[in-house]
């Protein structure tokens, strides 16, 4: 799958990443959107790597930001190679595009 990096239109010049060749009969009713802007850690059990990706989120109760566990990737640990080879592309890409 070819990654195109595209310029957001709504007030930023951050780059957006976008699949340029996705199938067209791709189901998307219930595709989560998950953001997280850190990584707890990881483990390898059973041929399966786990990541637990965390968010910055504001607790009403102390007034002040604190790391929250918001979600679990799991792949299989034979497909996490090609996995981190493809997010390496996108940061190189994404690292082109603040230089240029």
């Amino acid at each position: 799958m070819g990654v195109v990096m595209t310029k957001q239109a709504k007030n930023t010049d951050e780059p957006q990443v976008m699949a340029s060749d996705v199938a067209t009969t791709i189901r998307r009713d219930s595709t989560p959107t998950l953001f997280a802007d850190g990584l707890l850690g990881g483990s390898i059990e059973s041929g399966v790597v786990r990541l637990e990706l965390l968010a910055r989120q504001f607790d009403a109760e102390s007034k002040s930001l604190s790391s929250a566990l918001v979600g679990r990737l799991v792949i299989p640990a034979e497909k996490f190679a090609t996995f981190v080879a493809a997010l390496t592309e996108i940061v190189k890409k994404t690292n082109a595009a603040k230089t240029s």
